[in-house]
């Protein structure tokens, strides 16, 4: 062959090469076996600029031994829409190693590079790669051929890569250990492991028009960097958090990635208010006397993320985001399920852009692995008194602070530890107590709880990151919000029955430090409540709004599977308590029914379906599942009123309500249709096509609402007429619910009158509380399917 080059990697490479190609190219055709996110972050911005400048580029890879990186596949569909995955299934388990970039020339000509390199740093850049590049205009059958079978694999032996394959890809991805790709360590600050998913995410659902978001993301994973790339566009930024501590670092955190902005705090301390970004206090921002334009104009800031979101429903954060209209909202949590508050979900317009638990982060190498060690605790925990979801804290200090469990303790930690532990106690008693006990030993330690003077506090920090101190012991200050990537230990001294503050714990030492390999977790595990959740805790495949899931066998290897490069041991007795516990289990109902009645001694009341799917533990729908409607909740637990009895006791009554429970929306469009009927407070028996029209306009004009007219037919829906909404709601719900054989409405066509029919409007009629019962079902409903994201039926 003539015209030819060869390039031989770190003497030769090929990385120029490609970049010559791509800019002289009008069609770029890449088929490599895997893709890194070192060579994607190489070649992202030569593509964008080829595709920018109408070129088209077509690229096909694979998914076989986790080799290739989802971040490298979302760097890539940032900017490529054209990606196929090489389809093994398909093709019977062939193996799929081609390393070949094709490209086609304005003038005719084209040529094909072939070889050993991959897209990664070392392939392109320093290791040792053999390639061949050959021109079209000398080898036309060899280039043909190389074209022809291009088209083959993307035609018949690929699929396009969409963004639902993506997501899963990554949630089911195990970094392969054994692929080496030496990159040198960079200077600039960029994205890295879950940002650039989650910044893609972030990017999206703005685009679709949403104006919140949350992104769920395991502790330890930096997702105060996040905050920073993705409000890089806008011009004024406010970080609200509930500790100074916090607020410092998320400063030094902002000034690496917005370098030409001014920034100020406003705290106790300080009160900056003409800074581009501001780290605020919830505390002091929160206040009536600063929630106004002597401080801040309600649209003086773009762009808003809360930090902790899980706490945004108190009341201090509230008022913050109720009093501000930024054209984003971000909320940044690890734990968005939390049975000691409101509904988190509703403050984001239920919109979760992006998630990652501390399984996804350990298999992708974002946190590092956990050696788990679970001890045996003697405490008998069935003593001490449990009230309102918690031990009686003066009791469970008396049990916690005796001289043999911390020699137990002390043990554990001379066999367990490596360089720098945290130990999470119950109280400040518990703290003290233990350290003084550990001073005795002579190790260096210190304790820090919630009320230690900042100061103070600052002053322990820097102590122990400085090497001066092996210990500390802490209560709550450690859950959130604390980073000091160098711990390396972690003991769990106190009962943690919360999977939430377990991974908040766990999360403290996940996070990655060079020369740090695993974290060490010693876990004093008794009799408490919740126990027996433990190891499937580990897993990360634990859902705390789900009932029916049940504790894991820890000598069932299929359910009991940890992370990659995890490990856990337990003593005996607690393996033999774990199946002992798990043998016993808890029907649904009775879960239900406790958790039912924890919500109304919280409330101090009888929740209804709101506050139940605000408060509780678990969703509405499974109640509604499990009892086949609420009425029969309430009626089987004795807590029905008497005129809920008596609706319940009609049976067209109760199969009405029921129906407003249960019946299938893929759209929400029967929540504006439905609620016509009672807009005067009153039960209608029919309403006229234009009062739902009116109605539909109204329900649709809420910007949540909104998002829900989201395809084609309703491109241009904000300019539409009444007659529009009219058409909407006919060929819909109307049609639908008045189609041959409905039990409750039919539609006069002629009349243009939808009507509840008169057997079942004479039942409902005659019940006072009627409208409240299908006010509160459809409020419910409406809750639940934008929580949802749309479509999720119950």
């Amino acid at each position: 062959m003539e015209n030819t080059s060869v390039f031989t990697g770190h003497k030769q490479p090929v990385l120029p090469k490609l970049y010559h190609c791509i800019k002289k190219a009008k069609k770029i055709y890449f088929v490599v076996s895997f893709i890194r996110d070192s060579g994607a972050r190489l070649l992202t911005k030569p593509l964008k600029e080829a595709i920018e400048g109408g070129k088209e580029v077509r690229i096909i890879t694979s998914d076989y031994l986790n080799v290739t990186e989802p971040n490298a596949l979302y760097r890539l569909s940032d900017t490529v829409e054209d990606i196929r995955i090489f389809d093994n299934t398909k093709n019977n388990g062939i193996s799929f190693h081609p390393k070949t970039y094709i490209f086609e020339y304005e003038d005719g000509n084209g040529e094909v590079l072939i070889g050993s390199s991959n897209l990664s740093y070392s392939a392109l850049n320093s290791g040792v790669e053999w390639n061949f590049a050959f021109k079209k205009n000398k080898n036309k059958e060899e280039f043909q051929k190389f074209l022809d079978e291009f088209d083959e694999l993307y035609n018949c032996n690929s699929f396009h890569m969409s963004l639902e394959w993506l997501r899963k890809y990554e949630k089911s991805y195990k970094r392969n250990d054994s692929i080496v790709d030496t990159v040198p360590q960079s200077t600039d600050i960029s994205p890295i492991k879950f940002q650039i998913p989650a910044l893609y995410e972030l990017s999206k659902t703005r685009e679709e028009g949403y104006r919140k978001a949350m992104v769920v993301v395991a502790t330890g994973l930096g997702k105060t960097y996040l905050s920073a790339f993705d409000s890089l566009d806008f011009r004024k930024i406010l970080f609200v958090a509930h500790r100074d501590e916090i607020l410092k670092q998320t400063m030094a955190t902002f000034q690496t990635v917005h370098q030409s902005k001014s920034m100020g705090f406003f705290n106790a301390k300080t009160k900056s208010t003409d800074k581009d970004i501001t780290f605020a206090s919830v505390q002091t921002l929160g206040k009536n006397e600063y929630l106004n334009e002597n401080y801040f104009d309600a649209n003086h800031f773009d762009y808003i993320v809360i930090d902790e979101f899980h706490h945004a429903d108190a009341p201090t954060y509230k008022k913050v985001l109720n009093y501000f209209n930024p054209k984003f909202l971000l909320g940044l949590t690890a734990t968005p399920d939390r049975t000691d508050n409101g509904d988190v979900y509703e403050l984001c317009d239920y919109n979760i852009a992006y998630e990652c638990n501390f399984r996804t982060g350990i298999n992708n190498g974002w946190l590092v692995p956990y050696e788990y060690y679970g001890v045996y605790d003697d405490i008998d925990y069935e003593t001490i008194p449990w009230r309102s979801g918690n031990y009686d804290l003066h009791e469970l200090e008396n049990k916690l602070t005796v001289e043999s469990r911390c020699e137990d303790i002390y043990y554990r930690y001379l066999l367990y530890k490596k360089e720098k532990t945290i130990g999470f106690c119950a109280s400040r008693k518990h703290a003290k107590y233990m350290m003084d006990f550990f001073s005795s030993k002579r190790v260096r330690c210190e304790f820090i709880i919630g009320d230690t003077p900042s100061e103070q506090r600052e002053s322990i920090l820097n102590e122990f990151k400085d090497g001066n101190l092996d210990l500390l012991f802490v209560v709550d200050i450690f859950n959130e919000g604390v980073d000091i990537p160098s711990i390396d230990t972690v003991m769990f001294l106190r009962p943690t029955t919360s999977y939430t503050i377990f991974i908040q714990q766990l999360g403290r030492g996940l996070r990655t430090k060079k020369g740090k390999d695993s974290l060490r977790v010693i876990d004093f595990v008794g009799n408490y409540k919740g126990n027996s959740w433990k190891p499937l805790f580990l897993t990360g495949a634990f859902d705390p709004r789900n009932p029916k899931q049940k504790p894991v066998s820890l000598l069932d290897r299929e359910s009991f599977y940890l992370p990659q490069g995890c490990s856990a041991t337990f003593d005996m007795k607690l393996i033999e308590h774990f199946e002992k516990e798990k043998s016993r289990g808890e029907p649904l109902k009775v879960k239900l029914l406790n958790e039912f009645n924890r919500i109304s001694e919280f409330l101090g009341k009888r929740p209804d379906l709101i506050e139940l799917e605000s408060f509780g533990k678990y969703p509405v729908k499974i109640y509604i599942q499990t009892y086949k409607s609420w009425l029969n909740f309430l009626v089987e637990n004795k807590v029905a009123t008497s005129e809920e009895k008596n609706l319940w006791e009609e049976t067209i009554g109760n199969t009405f309500i029921s129906f407003l429970e249960r019946t299938p929306m893929t759209k929400s469009y029967k929540i504006p249709l439905l609620l016509t009927f009672i807009k005067s407070g009153t039960l209608k028996d029919k309403v006229t096509t234009l009062e739902v029209a009116q109605s539909f306009k109204g329900f649709y004009s809420d910007e949540l609402h909104g998002k829900d007219l989201n395809n084609k037919r309703h491109i241009n829906w904000k300019t539409w007429e009444l007659e529009d909404f009219e058409k909407l709601a006919v060929d819909n719900p109307i049609k639908f619910l008045s189609k041959s054989g409905s039990q409750f409405f039919e539609y006069d066509k002629n009349k243009k009158i939808f009507f509840i029919r008169n057997e079942v409007y004479d039942i409902l009629k005659n019940n006072d509380y009627i409208t409240k019962y299908i006010s509160e079902r459809l409020k419910y409903r409406n809750i639940n399917y934008f929580k949802r994201k749309y479509g999720e039926d119950i």
